[in-house]
């Protein structure tokens, strides 16, 4: 089984240094899975708006590929992948997906959201091709708002430290928190209903989690934002946009997904400006890392990136979800 998977965007070991108000990467990509040539989305070489990925200390990947129905794990330099779960037709039974949005790790177990069947199945991590049963571990009631129910998670986090679970719950506009010892919900940030001050949210998107200073960081995609939570805290602090939506530096404009660093700086997949910005904290306003602004299929742009991590290196992988690859921004220089 593979080691040391990377849930959050953040790496758990990393060999060198990152200074990261000087680091650069470089801005020509390499797609290191998938194509945009559109001629066999279903073959093992292709995806089809893929929109989660995790990386292990190797390299390989996993990939939930969304319009596919499957996840697929990808080792490291391959030409195919390998579907772990999943068959490619949309279907509820308890191998099947209907539209597979959200992976993350935990003890040996791939867990999944399965948006349009509103439920979070659990499979063995295996690296083997095969289509096996899933667990439900959230889902059992269908789509709504209460604690029981979940209305399309697009994105998961764990926090590893306290062994919890949090599900961005899209449009129900929350931000739940998943105990896997008894399975329970408990609402943790938003009100349910769409709003733009602090203590809500509308239609949230990306969320990670800072173990060591114990908040949240969620990408508010429609307020154009990304806000902070301190764990026990409902009150969100804005540390990346939200000055209505826009191409200028100090905006967003549907962000999706959002990592960190080991110092709490931002990295956010600013979806519509088809672009990877970077925020320091306390920034007024970020910087542009990957992508042009401007939605395209050479290896300096993007279409409409939807989530990011780092791998032990600091290269940045993107989910370039219109453009149905994943595009990997090399380290040039790490800043130090």
């Amino acid at each position: 089984l593979p080691t040391n998977i990377d849930t959050n965007g953040l790496s758990r070991i990393l060999l060198n240094p990152l200074c990261a108000e000087n680091a650069t990467w470089k801005s020509q990509a390499i797609t290191v899975v998938g194509s945009t040539d559109r001629v066999n989305p279903l073959s093992r070489s292709h995806l089809k708006s893929p929109n989660d990925m995790l990386i292990d200390t190797n390299g390989n990947l996993y990939i939930a590929d969304s319009g596919n129905n499957r996840i697929v794990y990808w080792p490291v330099n391959a030409t195919e992948g390998r579907v772990v779960a999943g068959t490619g037709v949309l279907g509820s039974w308890n191998n099947l997906f209907k539209y597979a949005a959200a992976i993350v790790a935990w003890k040996d177990h791939l867990f999944v959201s399965d948006l349009g069947n509103y439920r979070i199945l659990a499979f063995p991590l295996r690296t083997t091709e095969g289509s096996p049963d899933g667990i439900t571990v959230v889902g059992r009631y269908g789509a709504g708002p209460a604690l029981n129910q979940i209305n399309s998670v697009y994105y998961m986090s764990v926090d590893r430290k306290r062994e919890l679970f949090y599900l961005s719950d899209f449009e129900n506009n929350r931000i739940l928190k998943l105990n896997l010892t008894d399975k329970s919900l408990e609402l943790v940030v938003g009100t349910g209903t769409s709003n733009s001050n602090h203590v809500s949210l509308n239609l949230p998107l990306g969320i990670t989690v800072d173990e060591t200073s114990g908040s949240l960081y969620v990408a508010d995609s429609r307020n154009h934002r990304v806000q902070k939570f301190n764990f026990n805290s409902k009150q969100g602090i804005t540390v990346a946009g939200g000055i209505n939506f826009g191409q200028n530096l100090f905006q967003l404009y549907f962000p999706s997904g959002v990592a960190i660093d080991q110092r709490g700086n931002v990295y956010v997949a600013d979806s519509a400006n088809h672009r990877i910005v970077q925020w320091l904290v306390n920034a007024q306003q970020g910087r542009v890392i990957a992508g042009t602004g401007f939605a395209g299929i050479s290896n300096t742009q993007l279409n409409y990136p939807v989530q990011l991590k780092f791998d032990i290196h600091h290269n940045l992988y993107v989910v370039d979800q219109n453009n149905d690859r994943i595009q990997r921004f090399d380290l040039q220089y790490n800043g130090c």
